[in-house]
């Protein structure tokens, strides 16, 4: 039970079949997104030492795609945002922003049949 973090006796005694199997259900999506939180970091590190040829520079010169944090996510625009109840936006990006998991699995499903019917 110390995958649910569950230590005490009398509760793993007390626990239905069927609350273990929601427990063990939410403990796989948090999985996941620790999983997911771990790659979307190393792609941001990526991002971070992301190099361009420097306009109007020497040949094989060049500079950092990024100045700094904002130029991928805007911190100040992004807690008015959430202030007004809006969802997170990234950079520049032209990507519909997606408000849930939810929503996230249904573009994925889309985007999959999107890919099947071609």
């Amino acid at each position: 039970m110390s995958e649910l973090g569950i230590y005490d006796l009398k509760e793993i005694e007390t626990m239905t079949l069927t609350e273990f199997n929601y427990r063990m259900y939410a403990r796989e999506y948090e999985q996941l997104k620790e999983e997911y939180d771990i790659y979307r970091l190393a792609f941001a590190i990526r991002d971070a030492k992301a190099e361009q040829k420097k306009k109007g520079g020497k040949k094989d010169e060049t500079e950092y795609r990024f100045a700094n944090a904002d130029d991928i996510i805007h911190y100040k625009d992004n807690i008015e945002r959430l202030d007004k109840g809006e969802s997170v936006k990234m950079g520049e990006s032209e990507k519909e922003d997606l408000k849930s998991s939810s929503d996230l699995m249904k573009a994925l499903k889309l985007s999959k049949n999107q890919h099947k019917s071609k």
